[in-house]
């Protein structure tokens, strides 16, 4: 199955939504009390699981601070929120999706630039393609506002919280899988994660996708002496053969250049084979194109092993710095770190030779 992608620049823009934080509603002005206009019946709570969830802010001079995310409410607009909006051309007909949740200061240090706490979030679609985050200003047709409010502080004390929502464009028909949060802001990578589910997601991503036994053509560079050139791309038939959990002490020794975090995790090694339908020899080692993609949305890549010789239990490779003459096959086994004690691997992607988005399977776990 193709998952779907789509534009990820941001339109950018001033903020200047006069509604709090969450839903249309009551909101005091000048002392008094103003009636919001009704929201429209073609927005929808989504039924994400809110609550709170301790987490690590790390900000831009690589400093630390320690927070606590409460999500409170997830709502998809419509299409029509975008048309009296000022936003780029690119994302017009896009869908919005509001997200309302408070930050505390659970640490004893003053937090600087505490609006960037929202820039380690992700909304994940359910192809596994994460949501853009948009700065809109203006109204929808006939002048009802946004539901949604940048009300950020700039600081936050140690103790203090402030309630903000961040609107997330995705495309029409793409649903939401869940909500992710990142201490050092790359989510492909092995730092600590929280995760808020949305209810069905699972149900819905699942659907379509190509059985481990499936034959799926994958896009895949064979470039020129094992330089990628992009000049050379083949569609290899692919097939996912493992996905088999690992132990830490298979990786004791080997130079994987593995984070804290990364280190603690469970090891998965994905098993892939491909055959070569080109017509010369081709050198077989795209293994970090593989993605152990999870119920968290998160998309871990794959690592190997630099040495060349290196036997790994649960996780033979028969490509290593050889060629693969047409019409044979090859199997790469790749390494993927998960570091959430909470999240498990539901799907493997494949990241196709210039053109974006992933093909994918079930992920048969062993």
């Amino acid at each position: 199955m193709r998952l779907s992608s789509y534009v990820r620049n941001a339109a950018m823009g001033a903020v200047s939504i006069p509604l709090l934080a969450g839903c249309a509603g009551e909101q005091v002005t000048g002392g008094a009390v103003e009636r919001a206009a009704e929201r429209p019946a073609s927005w929808t709570d989504l039924p994400v699981r809110t609550g709170a969830r301790d987490v690590v802010h790390t900000d831009t001079g690589d400093r630390s601070y320690e927070v606590r995310i409460t999500v409170k409410s997830l709502v998809r607009g419509s299409e029509e929120d975008m048309q009296g909006a000022r936003v780029g051309g690119e994302l017009k007909g896009m869908v919005p999706h509001y997200l309302a949740f408070e930050v505390t200061n659970t640490g004893r240090k003053e937090i600087p630039a505490a609006y960037m706490v929202d820039s380690k979030f992700a909304l994940n679609g359910t192809d596994w393609v994460r949501g853009k985050e948009v700065y809109v200003s203006g109204g929808r047709p006939g002048g009802v506002d946004l539901p949604c409010a940048d009300t950020a502080s700039k600081t936050l004390a140690p103790g203090d919280s402030y309630d903000t929502c961040v609107t997330y464009a995705l495309p029409e028909g793409v649903g939401v899988l869940s909500l992710t949060h990142n201490a050092d802001g790359y989510l492909d990578e092995g730092g600590a994660v929280a995760t808020w589910p949305v209810e069905g997601g699972i149900e819905a991503a699942s659907a379509g996708l190509a059985d481990p036994d499936d034959v799926v053509r994958v896009r895949w560079d064979a470039g020129e002496n094992g330089v990628l050139t992009g000049k050379d791309v083949l569609e290899l038939p692919a097939k996912l053969v493992s996905v088999r959990r690992g132990s830490a002490a298979d990786l004791a020794g080997l130079d994987l250049g593995l984070n804290e975090n990364e280190r603690r995790g469970v090891p998965y090694y994905v098993s892939v084979s491909y055959t070569n339908s080109g017509r010369k020899d081709l050198y077989a080692d795209q293994a970090d194109r593989v993605r152990l993609l999870t119920e968290g949305g998160r998309q871990i890549r794959g690592k190997t092993p630099f040495v060349l010789d290196t036997k790994i239990p649960g996780c033979p490779s028969d490509w290593v710095a050889r060629m693969i003459p047409p019409g044979d096959s090859v199997t790469e086994c790749s390494i993927h770190l998960v570091t959430d004690d909470g999240d498990k691997p539901f799907a493997v992607g494949f990241a196709e030779a210039g053109r974006p988005g992933l093909v994918a399977w079930r992920a048969p776990l062993h």
